[in-house]
C-alpha cells in the first residue's frame, strides 16, 4: 500500500493542480493508495500568497488579513473533514473553485452556501469550525509538516508501506514523475539511500525522508 501526503496551500493555484494530480493518480493507478490533503501554513506561505496579489512584504496588516484568512479556510476544511474524507475534500475543492476560479471573496455566506452543497451537516459544521478539535487538528498538521521538514506548500510524501520504512519527498513535481514513482517505473529508493537527494529529468527534487 502507497501512502501520499500532499502539503498545500488552500489559496495556492499551484497547489489545486496538485491536488487534481493526487486525484488523478488515484485513479489511474493499480496500487492501492491513500493520499491526504495537509494545509500547510507558515511564513513561506503567506509571503508567497502576498506576491502573487501584488501586496508587499512589509505590509504587516495585510500580512495579518492573509494569515487569519487562510487558518480561517484551514479550521473550515478540518470540520468538514470531521464529517468524512470525501466530504472534506469535496468542500475543499468547491472553496478553491469559490475563492480562485469565480473570485469569490471568503465570507460567512460563502462558506455556508458551499457547506450546504457539499452536504454537510451545517449544525455540527458549524459547531465544529469554531471547536478547540479543529484547532487541535490544524496543530497537529503544521507539526506533520515539522517532522518531515516540509516548509513549502505543493510538496508530496510518498511511502511505500509494503517495502520500505522511509518516505520520498517530492518537490517541484509533474504528474508524470509522480505516475512514474508510484507505479515502480521511477524507483529513487536504493539511491536515496545513499544519498541526501537528487534530481529527476524533469526537475523534480527527490529527497528521502
Amino acid at each position: 500500500m502507497l501512502e501520499v501526503y500532499l502539503f498545500v496551500n488552500p489559496l495556492g493555484e499551484q497547489c489545486v493542480r496538485d491536488e487534481q494530480n493526487v486525484l488523478r493518480l488515484a485513479n489511474d493507478s493499480d496500487k492501492q493508495i491513500q493520499f491526504q490533503f495537509v494545509p500547510l501554513l507558515n511564513i513561506n506561505v503567506i509571503q508567497k500568497a502576498m506576491q502573487r496579489q501584488g501586496l508587499k512584504a512589509t505590509d504587516w496588516q495585510a500580512q495579518n488579513q492573509q494569515s487569519q484568512q487562510l487558518y480561517r479556510i484551514i479550521l473550515d476544511y478540518k470540520a468538514a473533514l470531521f464529517q468524512g474524507k470525501k466530504r472534506g475534500r469535496n468542500f475543499l475543492i468547491a472553496m478553491q473553485d469559490a475563492l480562485l476560479k469565480a473570485g469569490q471573496r471568503y465570507s460567512e455566506d460563502l462558506v455556508t452556501a458551499v457547506a450546504e452543497r457539499c452536504k454537510i451537516d451545517l449544525d455540527m459544521f458549524m459547531e465544529d469550525r469554531n471547536s478547540d478539535l479543529a484547532k487541535q487538528a490544524f496543530h497537529a498538521d503544521q507539526r506533520l509538516a515539522s517532522e518531515m521538514n516540509i516548509t513549502a506548500a505543493s510538496s508530496a510524501v510518498v511511502f511505500d508501506c509494503d517495502h520500505y520504512d522511509y518516505g520520498v519527498l517530492l518537490e517541484h513535481f509533474n504528474y508524470a514523475t509522480l505516475f512514474d514513482l508510484v507505479n515502480g517505473q521511477l524507483d529513487p529508493f536504493d539511491e536515496l539511500a545513499q544519498h541526501t537527494n537528487c534530481a529527476n529529468l524533469d526537475g523534480t527534487q527527490l529527497h528521502v525522508l
